[in-house]
């Protein structure tokens, strides 16, 4: 695979956990001297993970949502042209995770504010000629039991609602020429493979979005997952992982971060244990052409994890 192809997540930028502050982070400087970093460190190609909170705190060049980039650049036209000005040919997706709105016991208002910002962040994708949008279809399981002590009473009208909201985005994505890819974190209501019972449901334009780390977490082998599966797959992230889930934490509130562990889930790519050249050798053997992004997702270090994750890369055969 040439690795030129491969996207990188700015899913390496977290402002909850990541040092110096978040004012650096909000800063519009910051990012417009992020982007020929990127550039530097080979990437042409990015994509966005797309956070409503930022439209609250964050007007300053954060790519992180549609209100943003029209506050600073008027249109996500004249975005793009930044990015290409700084060597960032396309954004190659946008993410989104409607864990914020798991905030009560109203189910109607965790999928009514979930219904809304998707639609926003679907736009977002279409205006920034993404190829795909990947959303988690399910928020925190612990988190929605904290709301829902009865969560498992509850599963089939949870899954019920969830395939409908799917099943609005489906219809204006594939108006929007975007494709919908669903996520597979371990926390997820939908781990492992009961994303594919929630897959069938959903037109055959809905695809997977294989994630590499959060399928090792929970108990499956990526490679032989992608094998079976490749004519449903729509993105696949490199991701990297040491984490074993042990004492259950997919089911904690705050599953990205252990309680019990002094530990990051998630590793910088090459620093975990996931055979990741053996999946990209993988797709290369099944003639996977769709989109590749590679994330340093919880990384403590952004510009160390681009460098990293470039070494990974240079490693694998073009």
């Amino acid at each position: 695979m040439n690795s030129d192809r491969i996207a990188i997540s700015l899913d390496l930028i977290n402002r909850h956990y990541q040092e110096p502050n978040r004012n650096r982070f909000e800063s519009k400087y910051f990012w417009e001297e992020l982007y020929p970093l990127i550039r530097a460190s080979g990437f042409r190609s990015i994509e966005i993970p797309y956070e409503p909170v930022w439209q609250f705190g964050g007007r300053s060049g954060v790519p992180m949502n549609r209100y943003c980039i029209n506050t600073k650049y008027e249109s996500a036209a004249n975005y793009r042209t930044v990015l290409a000005d700084a060597g960032i040919d396309r954004v190659t997706g946008v993410t989104f995770d409607p864990n914020l709105f798991m905030r009560n016991d109203n189910l109607d208002f965790f999928f009514g504010a979930s219904g809304h910002f998707a639609g926003e962040a679907l736009a977002h994708a279409a205006d920034l000629g993404a190829d795909y949008f990947a959303i988690s279809p399910s928020p925190f399981y612990g988190r929605a039991a904290h709301y829902h002590p009865d969560l498992e009473a509850k599963r089939e009208t949870f899954a019920a609602r969830t395939t409908d909201l799917l099943g609005g985005l489906a219809e204006k994505a594939a108006a929007s020429g975007v494709t919908l890819v669903l996520r597979n974190e371990y926390w997820s209501l939908f781990r492992g493979e009961q994303i594919l019972s929630l897959l069938d449901a959903l037109p055959d334009g809905v695809k997977l979005d294989i994630d590499a780390a959060t399928l090792t977490i929970a108990g499956i082998d990526p490679k032989p997952f992608i094998e079976a599966h490749q004519a449903r797959i729509g993105c696949v992230h490199l991701t990297d992982t040491d984490f074993v889930d042990a004492d259950e934490t997919w089911k904690t509130a705050n599953p990205e971060f252990p309680a019990a562990r002094a530990t990051q889930v998630f590793r910088d790519p090459g620093t975990g244990s996931v055979d990741l050249a053996g999946i990209v050798s993988l797709l290369d053997r099944l003639g996977y052409q769709g989109p590749v992004v590679a994330s340093a997702r919880q990384t403590r270090d952004p510009f160390r994890a681009l460098l990293r994750t470039r070494a990974l890369l240079n490693q694998f055969a073009n």
